[in-house]
């Protein structure tokens, strides 16, 4: 009967613990998304800082607004999991402690029974007169192991219900925790949600503004769509070369994509901080309702005078100018990491350059005060989903 009960305590418990653990760490998981997002949103606010000092409102500062709109609606939906997660713990907590209240009370009225027992048989078991009764030295054996036993029993049980009363406490506890940080949670939401409303009217009007200049702003559409035309072919051209003059070196290349490969998900950021602001892919474009702008890579808006950093071991494959900005390609293989919108370069073709190592100054623009690095990620002649590479 002592087994089947400790047993049945023991699973209780268990099942707790692994319960408890498994929810911790996705609340866990849930708060490392927060922070980051947290930073990316203060990150994207110190830029539109700098930015709003000028007059005119640009294309790059309404990209960056809706950046960080994405990021607020992001950290609103982490907020609202952790609620769900944490709504649900105590439920949890609520039904752990109704059955561990109800194990404390069978471990309590078992104890009483035991202790009635003992107060029946307390004349023979607290003297020798039980051992030294018996018929002959095996049974005075089994006595004396017997008093052992039932001792032992009393014992046990009292320490099971001194550790029940403990976790009934610790469950108290937590869940009263609980309560407090889903309190504080619904606050922060509120005033994430409230942020967000701001950034919204604040984009409409901008878009507003914006929709004034849409003459300007096809032009520019169709300036940006040829000059990525042409540095797309450039880039086909380079990687083609690249690899015709590599043929030699095939092993070694395969090895170093190989390091590459196994590092995807794990690459640093080109900048040491920065908000994506334009996608790999198809874009919906700001204020024209029916234009997709295609980007091959993603543009990163960072701070003035940030360098661009080489995201893994590698060689220089070539630095060109597009005639207002320069370009770095760097080799890692068959792999191939693109750089652009530099003024200064720090590198030349041939170089050979290690992970973190400043490549050169990423372009401010002069009319928007935005620092953008495009960067792209080529695997032989296909370019890749750059944010599938960074950590």
């Amino acid at each position: 009967m002592m087994r089947r009960i400790t047993y049945q305590i023991l699973f209780v418990l268990m099942f707790f613990s692994i319960n408890v653990i498994c929810n911790a760490q996705s609340v866990n998981d849930l708060e490392q998304q927060v922070n980051k997002l947290q930073s990316e949103i203060k990150t994207s606010q110190n830029l539109l800082k700098k930015t709003s000092k000028n007059k005119e409102t640009t294309i790059r500062e309404v990209e960056l607004l809706q950046a960080q709109i994405k990021k607020r609606d992001d950290l609103i939906k982490t907020y609202e999991k952790q609620l769900a997660l944490l709504n649900k713990e105590t439920k949890g907590y609520k039904k752990d402690i109704s059955n561990l209240q109800n194990e404390l009370e069978k471990n309590r009225k078992e104890y009483a029974d035991l202790l009635v027992i003992h107060y029946r048989n307390r004349n023979s078991l607290n003297n020798l007169l039980f051992i030294f009764s018996s018929e002959d030295f095996n049974q005075a054996i089994r006595r004396m192991r017997y008093i052992q036993q039932f001792n032992e029993l009393l014992k046990h049980k009292m320490t099971e219900i001194d550790d029940t009363k403990s976790d009934i406490k610790k469950r108290i506890n937590k869940n009263e925790t609980d309560k407090k940080r889903i309190e504080k949670l619904n606050n922060t939401e509120k005033k994430e949600r409230d942020e967000l409303n701001k950034d919204k009217k604040q984009l409409n009007d901008k878009i507003a503004k914006l929709k004034k200049q849409e003459k300007s702003i096809k032009n520019d559409i169709a300036q940006k769509e040829k000059e990525t035309k042409n540095l797309q072919a450039k880039i086909k051209k380079i990687i083609e070369e690249e690899l015709a003059k590599r043929k030699a070196n095939a092993e070694i290349d395969t090895k170093l994509a190989t390091k590459f490969e196994s590092n995807k998900g794990k690459l640093p950021w080109p900048v040491s901080s920065g908000v994506v602001t334009k996608k790999y892919g198809k874009n919906p474009h700001p204020t024209q309702s029916k234009v997709v702008v295609m980007n091959n890579g993603i543009d990163i808006s960072t701070d003035q005078g940030a360098n661009a950093l080489c995201v893994f071991d590698g060689q220089v494959a070539t630095v060109f100018n597009t005639g207002s900005t320069n370009v770095v390609m760097v080799r890692h293989g068959t792999y191939f990491t693109l750089y652009a919108n530099l003024d200064k370069v720090y590198v030349k073709s041939g170089d050979k350059v290690k992970t973190g190592e400043k490549l050169g100054l990423v372009h401010t623009g002069a009319s928007d005060n935005m620092t953008i690095l495009h960067f792209e990620v080529w695997n032989d002649k296909n370019n890749t989903n750059p944010e599938g590479w960074l950590k």
